[in-house]
């Protein structure tokens, strides 16, 4: 009797503890701020639990991996990046992994951004190895799909913000961007642009002079048409941006010289007749209207008025005495 006792005594004694220990693993455990952790490609339940635990998002290693064995999920705990937020339990954890619920990755691409800084841009965002996307951008295949006849894809990413879940591929990444350009210029844009005579590639190009060159906003629609007015009348557009994009861009604080302005490049308006061959950065559908719809002006010139915005002139006459205007009240401003 006294034996059966003591048994009964132990046996309640280790349900009472292990009762203990799995209320002290299973409660919940609450984050003043979301934690997150990153499961690679291969990592097991041990490289997992120390991640977790790292994070303070579990209280026991031993116990993550005891349960997602005893769960039979051990081998199913999904790779990509994880949020935990409010409070939670260690089989929601392995739920939240076995589930793969993984977190969005939010990437904004500005208007007027070149394919070369989209893509640094993403391969830092999104953490893919350095050229991943810069070598896509190449692929001959997707330029022919995307963008026939064209050198490059410049021009045909749509610039907004996506929502990307964690681990996209750079492929899947690029053809959602390019998928959104196309879509947006839809069939009224391409109505407008064949009543112009005009491709898309080339509208596209005039929308990236647009863009580049409107640092206000509300001049879009003059700028492109001083533009058309140039290209009307067979005038050189002598755009800065363009000889900028040429020279592969500027240091900061460095500022253009007419030397630059000599450049040997098909990009140089400054040389060259005509639309440069293609678009110098990716516009926006603001810009891309501008270039269809332009605004009815007799204006031949323009002037950043060095405040953000442009002096426009008929003449040049009338731009040179512009241009002497903004020298002098930047000397006066120094």
């Amino acid at each position: 009797m006294k034996f059966v006792l003591t048994v009964f005594t132990l046996l309640v004694l280790a349900l009472a503890g292990a009762f203990a220990l799995g209320y002290w693993v299973e409660r919940p455990i609450a984050f003043d701020a979301p934690r997150e952790i990153t499961v690679a490609p291969g990592d097991g339940t041990r490289e997992i639990a120390a991640k977790l635990d790292s994070a303070g998002v579990i209280r026991s290693e031993r116990a993550f991996r005891w349960l997602a064995q005893w769960k039979g999920i051990d081998r199913h705990l999904r790779p990509g990046r994880y949020r935990f937020e409010g409070a939670v339990r260690l089989s929601d954890v392995l739920q939240q992994l076995n589930e793969g619920r993984i977190v969005s990755v939010m990437v904004t691409i500005p208007e007027g951004w070149t394919l070369a800084r989209i893509a640094l841009h993403l391969e830092g965002e999104l953490q893919w190895p350095p050229g991943a996307l810069t070598t896509l951008m190449s692929d001959t295949a997707i330029l022919a799909e995307w963008a026939p006849g064209a050198a490059s894809l410049e021009g045909y990413l749509w610039p907004e913000t996506y929502q990307f879940y964690w681990g996209v591929e750079p492929r899947e990444a690029l053809t959602r961007l390019l998928q959104s350009g196309r879509e947006q210029f839809n069939d009224t844009l391409a109505v407008r642009a064949a009543a112009l005579g005009w491709t898309r590639h080339q509208v596209l190009t005039l929308a990236s002079l647009i863009e580049a060159e409107a640092a206000d906003g509300n001049e879009r629609g003059l700028i492109s048409g001083v533009f058309h007015n140039r290209l009307r009348e067979g005038w050189l557009l002598q755009c800065d941006p363009t000889v900028i994009y040429a020279m592969g861009g500027l240091p900061p604080g460095r500022q253009l010289t007419r030397q630059d302005l000599n450049l040997d490049s098909p990009y140089n308006t400054y040389l060259h007749p005509g639309l440069p061959p293609g678009p110098i950065c990716n516009p926006g559908l603001a810009s891309i209207r501008a270039a269809l719809y332009p605004d009815s002006t007799d204006a031949m010139y323009f002037v950043a008025d060095g405040q953000g915005a442009h002096i426009f002139s008929r003449t040049l006459e009338q731009h040179n005495a512009a241009n002497s205007r903004v020298k002098r009240e930047q000397r006066q401003r120094r």
